[in-house]
């Protein structure tokens, strides 16, 4: 599976690098106030990302990085993605080698530098997020499914978890260039050994061991802002519960470019 998927990705990019002329590179930074995936607050502290992407029609490849301003949360993913007719698969390989003092048997976490980017094993740091996305035609209203379909998503007995998140968000626009996007997600473990998913980070949560529940219920609001004649950013704000967590959130960031 694993060699199957390499040999897609290298022939993939070996047409990519001969489709330059055709071909758009293209590089964003953000800042935000921490990390926040899918229901899970897996940095808390500030950050800054930045993302690079290669795009030939509907195909895109590129990678994503991001690290806390404390030092401690650490990520660097790659990604292939097709898109067309409003459909969006993509095939991430996310690999987080922060600090933590979790299970290294479980979880695949200790020391960053006790990290191997080329292990993956039973111990990898790395794990990959399968999705699809569809934006419906005529509306405003997107839906997202995804799956982690290999790497550090595992049960106690080290099988496969198979973590899901399904999400249906809505735009809409309204005056001063300002967009209100209210969403809802669910998350769910297609074999989940003794209950829980990815996702559900807190003690309440893992105590609970609740194998599917609403993993976000938000909204975000953003606008671009001018600062000079030549040169605006994005800036974006929400707040989101995680019900199968039992938090509350209030997310922050800033596209710089």
């Amino acid at each position: 599976m694993k060699k199957i998927i390499l040999i897609t990705v290298m022939g993939l990019f070996t047409s990519l690098i001969f489709a330059q002329e055709k071909g758009t590179f293209d590089i964003t930074a953000s800042l935000n106030n921490q990390w926040y995936w899918r229901g899970y607050a897996v940095g808390p502290d500030p950050l800054v990302s930045a993302q690079a992407s290669f795009k030939y029609k509907g195909l895109e490849i590129g990678t994503w990085n991001g690290m806390s301003l404390s030092g401690t949360f650490k990520d660097v993913d790659t990604y292939i993605s097709y898109s067309n007719s409003g459909f969006t698969i993509s095939l991430w390989d996310i690999f987080n080698y922060s600090d933590y003092t979790a299970s290294a048997g479980f979880a695949g976490y200790l020391n960053h530098t006790q990290a191997n980017y080329f292990n993956y094993g039973t111990g990898t740091r790395h794990f990959i997020d399968l999705s699809i996305g569809y934006a419906i035609p005529k509306t405003n209203l997107n839906l997202f499914l995804a799956t982690i379909i290999g790497g550090r998503d595992r049960n106690a007995d080290h099988s496969q978890r198979y973590s899901s998140y399904f999400k249906a968000s809505y735009n809409f626009s309204l005056e001063n260039n300002v967009t209100v996007s209210p969403y809802v997600s669910y998350g769910f473990a297609l074999n989940s050994d003794g209950g829980g998913t990815f996702w559900q980070w807190t003690d309440k949560a893992v105590t609970d061991a609740k194998s599917s529940g609403f993993n976000e219920i938000g909204i975000n609001i953003s606008k671009p802002i001018k600062i000079t004649d030549t040169y605006s950013i994005k800036a974006s704000a929400g707040a989101v519960a995680s019900p199968i967590n039992h938090t509350m959130t209030g997310l922050l960031g800033v596209t710089l470019f």
